[in-house]
């Protein structure tokens, strides 16, 4: 039996002004990732919600020891992180126990078929430049959110079938069950231009349309946008 992939969501609270230092460390950091024996996807972007400076970032990892053991190992790692940490880039507390790292642990949920980090036939599959969604649902309980992840993937498996281009379609529809919390689904999104996303979330739109059944299930959902800039997806794909 094949183990699913293993996935950190992370919303990284910059302060002021931090976004510009925060791209030159992601440089190394995204290098090392993509050598390492686990690393799978390490892919980076600022956020959209009001809080420029805020980062959010999707590492992914065929097995979890690539982000608790290798990762962190690394010299590369360590080097950058007393970079951050010498920069002051976090916004209330420095070091890797500060809450400005806001990370969700995640299983990729395949026991319904349908979440996909790429598609073979998007030629711009492995760009830096997308728009990002992350979607959490925090269903009324555990039973609840078996029944949001199916109607998740079940939405994934139709939007991997559809037509992608600039102003519509899904790049990216992966489906996370969080290990910590056994109410919270999460929704990873990527499309090629904010307007597809907008498209997508719009009144008669796919997504929305899901989020509006969804709503019996669900007791809270929030909704996160960034425009990436930086990292590689699915490399063992």
């Amino acid at each position: 039996m094949t183990s699913p992939r293993f996935f950190v969501v992370a919303r990284v609270v910059g302060r002021d002004g931090a976004l510009p230092i925060w791209k030159e460390r992601l440089v190394h950091l995204c290098s090392v990732s993509a050598t390492e024996r686990y690393g799978d996807s390490y892919y980076w972007g600022a956020d959209l919600d009001g809080e420029p400076d805020t980062l959010w970032g999707l590492e992914g990892y065929t097995h979890p020891l690539g982000f608790f053991i290798d990762h962190v190992s690394s010299d590369i790692f360590k080097r950058e992180m007393a970079l951050v940490d010498s920069d002051s880039l976090l916004r209330t507390q420095q070091g890797l126990t500060s809450p400005d790292y806001d990370l969700h642990h995640y299983d990729e949920e395949t026991s319904t078929p349908g979440s996909f980090l790429k598609r073979w036939d998007d030629a711009e599959r492995d760009g830096t430049t997308s728009h990002v969604a992350v979607v959490h649902l925090w269903a009324t309980d555990s039973v609840k959110r078996a029944a949001v992840l199916a109607r998740l993937a079940e939405y994934a498996a139709v939007a991997k079938k559809a037509p992608l281009d600039d102003t519509n379609g899904l790049q990216s529809a992966v489906v996370l069950r969080e290990l910590k919390d056994n109410t919270l689904a999460t929704l990873w999104v990527r499309t090629r231009t904010r307007a597809a996303f907008d498209a997508e979330n719009a009144a008669g739109g796919s997504l929305a349309a899901l989020l509006v059944g969804l709503k019996p299930l669900v007791a809270k959902t929030e909704l996160h946008q960034s425009t990436s800039f930086q990292g590689h997806i699915g490399i063992s794909l």
